[in-house]
């Protein structure tokens, strides 16, 4: 063979997130050699599909290969990149002509929708126009997106494809699975119209020329969720220059996508409606839950009891509404109605806080992931930043407020610094690390938690869009009426207490699952949660959910001690028939009898978010290794919550407070600063 007859080519074709990259090496007209250059898909998902697809093109040497099931996207990409290889082996030119047929086309999809505030498989009719051979509107009717996430995601396209008639855009990062549907049904509606989707994927943007801007202000916040936003509008309203930078191009911030819960106590609302409570309430009840727990700071509990009522002013005065305030639990100490809830949850919130940041003039730059930190002397000046365009931006201020969540995005971060969570099902949250790269290089402190927040419970990602009609430990749609049990056939707590209860004890057991027992009468009363434990599996590809005859076989299908899960079972019956729960004082309206046929279900471990991050103090300053505030420097919401969250936590709506109470806290500090200096260098 002749060295000319091989030749090296580098082929793209667009994943899941962003191009796929192949180098390949041509011997005789067919792929020799292909190797992966870089690629960006989905850590648990894209990234574990492509050494079998490079595999398996390696071994066939042909220009396609086999579809994997649930990597759709990233083998599509793969074999893009091949193609566009064979392309240019074969001297194929790129087309970018085609025709269209002038009309309107309705296309269906599958995109994203959330049960819960978890992630599962949903629906979107697009309506696409088409007039004189271009797209003239693209239209979303109906879908089942996050609107500020899928909603935004959806616009942002629209604007670019519409602009260059081009499908050759890039997926908003922020809102990747929407992106993908949305691009799926315009290629879709193009064939219907007679014309070539690949022609207007063809067509390339125009390149942006990168620039560098430097900039000033007196208070920059990071990441648009509530510990920026309650940053940002609390510093402008005190008459601070702010600016809030957010990575993503959407709202897509762990606020977006809370239940819209928010604690507080001794408030306006509580009192409109007739609830008596108090901050000094709200405090022993968050001791209570959290007071043995070793990273509990009592302050900044305190803090957050006593300055809770005055948030939820805050958002009122900025145009938030509530809808309901109620009690997250049956029992004490989560018995006072304490959570006040939105109308909208998540959305409704972001959107009232965009609008007032806009109206107080803050510069709100979406599409501007910061850098690094600007530290001088060990002061904390600044940013460095890249847009989305690529623009390089020097920001200087004299303070900083991190807010950009924890780092449950980040597998490989959850992976080293949660070596016992072995048996996750789904994670949620937004946070990308980046919060624990900033405070590293300020020297800041650590706490370190050994868990993520998390709950056991019934719920799988194989799923897809079927729910139950109750869910065993759910924190927010549970189903009192079934046994929870540990790893060791154990009954931890009440089935109609708060889900972290039971998860608090399951842990320190030592167990990295909790169990679900009933019988016949409660598969019947809920017979589509039945029927998913049976016919679906874990992440780690264990069956949901097993039916037995005898309870020896139920537990010998996930490892309990048969003779330790049927005592636990006598145990339950005989309360059940005593209507009484003398052990954890069930309402006896859940007290269901376990009798043959005998079902388990299993629940893993299913996280919401993150606790290790930043020592902060009262004010939310990031504190070094010697308890000293790092100047200039601050930080609220999940990247440091570790002082006043832990594994028995309090419910939902705390984490909201938390970011609101120290956001705030950490623009008034900053801007009292911010004066003072002012007034020295006057």
């Amino acid at each position: 063979m002749n060295n000319s007859d091989v030749k090296t080519f580098i082929g793209k074709g667009k994943g899941f997130k962003d191009d796929i990259v192949l180098k390949v090496t041509i011997v005789n007209g067919l792929p020799s050699r292909v190797q992966l250059v870089s690629s960006h898909e989905s850590p648990e998902v894209g990234e574990k599909v492509l050494p079998t697809l490079l595999n398996t093109t390696n071994t066939t040497h042909q220009f396609e290969v086999d579809g994997i099931s649930g990597a759709s996207h990233t083998s599509d990409g793969f074999n893009a990149a091949l193609k566009d290889v064979s392309n240019q082996v074969n001297g194929v030119q790129k087309t970018t002509t085609t025709t269209v047929q002038d009309g309107t086309y309705t296309v269906a999809v599958d995109s994203f929708v959330e049960n819960q505030g978890l992630p599962g498989k949903g629906k979107a009719t697009m309506k696409v126009t088409f007039k004189d051979n271009q797209i003239q509107d693209i239209t979303v009717p109906e879908y089942t997106d996050t609107p500020v996430i899928g909603g935004m995601a959806f616009e942002l396209l629209k604007e670019k494809i519409i602009q260059h008639q081009s499908t050759a855009v890039d997926a908003i990062t922020s809102a990747t699975v929407s992106s993908k549907a949305y691009l799926s049904g315009i290629g879709t509606a193009i064939e219907q119209a007679g014309g070539d989707a690949v022609a207007f994927a063809n067509r390339e943007l125009p390149a942006h020329e990168p620039q560098h801007q430097e900039l000033h202000t007196d208070i920059i916040a990071i990441g648009a969720g509530l510990a920026g936003f309650s940053a940002a509008i609390e510093a402008a309203q005190d008459g601070a220059k702010v600016m809030l930078l957010e990575a993503g191009l959407t709202y897509s911030s762990s606020t977006t996508r809370a239940q819209g819960f928010i604690m507080g106590a001794n408030t306006d609302e509580q009192r409109r409606r007739g609830i008596k409570d108090s901050a000094d309430h709200f405090y022993k009840d968050l001791m209570t839950v959290y007071g043995d727990e070793p990273n509990i700071e009592p302050k900044l509990l305190r803090k957050l009891a006593d300055e809770s009522a005055d948030y939820m002013r805050f958002l009122e005065n900025q145009g938030l509404k509530w809808d309901k305030v109620v009690n997250i639990a049956p029992k004490e100490p989560r018995l006072t109605k304490r959570a006040h809830t939105i109308k909208g949850m998540g959305t409704t919130l972001i959107n009232t806080l965009v609008k007032a940041t806009k109206d107080k003039g803050v510069d709100l730059r979406l599409g501007t992931k910061v850098d690094r930190l600007i530290i001088e002397d060990g002061v904390v000046k600044g940013v460095e930043a890249t847009t989305v365009a690529g623009d390089k931006l020097t920001i200087h201020a004299s303070a900083v407020v991190i807010g950009t969540g924890s780092y449950t995005m980040n597998r490989d971060m959850v992976k080293k610094m949660n070596p016992r969570m072995t048996n996750i099902d789904v994670i949620v949250g937004n946070g990308d690390g980046s919060s624990m790269r900033f405070f590293n290089q300020a020297g800041a402190k650590i706490v370190d938690v050994p868990y993520l927040q998390f709950m056991y419970y019934f719920y799988g990602v194989s799923w897809g869009s079927r729910f139950p009609e109750a869910i065993p430990e759910s924190p927010t749609l549970p189903n009192y009426d079934v046994l929870s049990v540990d790893g060791g056939g154990e009954r931890l707590a009440s089935e109609d207490d708060f889900t972290f209860e039971f998860t608090k004890r399951c842990w320190y057991n030592g167990y990295d699952e909790g169990y679900a027992v009933y019988g016949q009468t409660v598969a019947d009363k809920y017979p589509i949660m039945t029927d998913i434990g049976l016919t679906t599996k874990t992440a780690h590809d264990k069956p949901f959910g097993y039916r037995e005859m005898t309870v020896d076989a139920l537990a010998n299908d996930v490892g309990i001690k048969p003779e330790k899960l049927q005592a636990t079972i006598d145990r339950y019956n005989e309360l059940c028939d005593q209507h009484d729960d003398k052990d954890f004082g069930k309402n006896p309206q859940h007290m269901v009898k376990i009798t043959a046929p005998y079902y388990i279900l299993r629940m893993p471990q299913i996280c919401t978010d993150a606790y290790t991050g930043a020592k902060i103090n009262e004010n939310a300053e990031v504190l070094d290794h010697n308890d000293q505030p790092i100047p200039g420097l601050y930080a609220a919401g999940s990247c440091a919550d570790s002082g006043v969250m832990g594994i028995d936590y309090y419910g939902d709506g705390m984490s909201l407070l938390n970011c609101g109470v120290f956001g705030r806290a950490a623009a008034k500090d900053a801007v009292k600063k911010l004066t003072k200096s002012q007034v020295i260098n006057s």
